[in-house]
């Protein structure tokens, strides 16, 4: 029996879910690195919410993969399905096209279609770093009782240069209710069973849905598991919805519905926060070698920059 038919039998073990509108640039890089993790089977549900030439994109998505690591498409789409092809690999593609009520409406859409107990999901400008899915499954294993897992990210400039390297520090309660959520979601992976029944994303808040998640995660008292490897990278281009007055709004939003006395202490959760990260030696510059795909490209190009910043240039005074 040929490997493509092994791999085809195997259950999906991740979902990666990815809301796209009108990036398709980006998006190709970001397909291209979710679909060469290798080691798991990897199912990537994209919810575009109809892009110009989508069905053309999608198209050549499915000719590049299929030619690079054969395998075939699902013939038997289902409603929205643009395209559904399995590589020999063992990653599995699917594109929607399909009107939501923002990104966090289509990572809902993606979570209730997905098919791995475990899911993360990426935007069109963020990618998975080299074989780290499967560092990700691993730990999901050996610690069973966790629910969620964060790791660390690169965020890069347009060009595809590094700017700083986020080292995740455990989130707090008071602090991402207050304050804001200190993890990057291009490296949050969460069990499927532990979110399906009443943790999908709250779609009132179009910008800050991660943060009043991660809030009702929290609150819930699930285990949270941190994996310091670099996971995934983050591009600063300038148009990230994360600096808007809207998303400074929500986020003030979610502040207000804390209890009065997290308020209160809104500097010292802040402080305490700050502590741990320097006790963690989350500060400490390193050299960090990654490789990302850049639009038009094929292949990963490689990266390797000396002593990189931890502190995030522009961010500096968030709490």
């Amino acid at each position: 029996m040929s490997l493509f038919h092994d791999n085809k039998k195997k259950s999906v073990e991740m979902t990666t879910i990815t809301p796209s509108f009108k990036q398709l640039d980006y998006l190709a890089c970001c397909i291209a690195s979710v679909a060469d993790q290798q080691g798991i089977v990897v199912e990537h549900i994209v919810q575009d919410a109809g892009s110009p030439g989508i069905e053309e994109f999608a198209e050549k998505m499915g000719e590049r993969l299929l030619g690079k690591y054969g395998g075939e498409r699902v013939t038997n789409l289902e409603v929205f399905e643009l395209l559904h092809i399995c590589t020999a690999h063992g990653s599995r593609l699917r594109i929607f096209k399909e009107r939501d009520e923002g990104m966090y409406d289509a990572i809902n859409k993606g979570i209730l279609k997905s098919n791995g107990p475990i899911c993360g999901y990426l935007n069109c400008d963020e990618q998975y770093l080299n074989h780290v899915l499967l560092s990700v499954k691993e730990v999901f294993d050996k610690k069973t009782e966790s629910a969620i897992v964060l790791g660390d990210v690169i965020v890069l400039n347009p060009d595809g240069v590094a700017i700083c390297h986020r080292k995740i520090e455990k989130p707090g309660l008071a602090h991402t209710w207050t304050c804001h959520f200190s993890a990057l979601t291009a490296a949050v992976f969460f069990k499927k069973s532990e979110i399906i029944d009443g943790l999908l994303f709250d779609i009132s808040y179009r910008m800050a849905a991660d943060a009043e998640w991660f809030v009702r995660v929290l609150k819930s008292r699930m285990i949270v598991s941190i994996l310091r490897i670099n996971i995934s990278t983050f591009t600063e281009s300038g148009q990230n919805l994360g600096l808007t007055s809207s998303a400074n709004e929500e986020r003030e939003r979610l502040t207000s519905s804390a209890p009065f006395l997290y308020r209160k202490l809104r500097i010292l959760w802040a402080t305490v926060h700050r502590l741990k990260r320097l006790i963690g030696r989350q500060h400490r510059s390193e050299d960090v070698a990654y490789e990302i795909y850049l639009p038009k490209s094929y292949e990963r190009k490689a990266f390797y920059v000396r002593r990189l910043r931890t502190t995030w240039p522009g961010r500096i005074l968030n709490f």
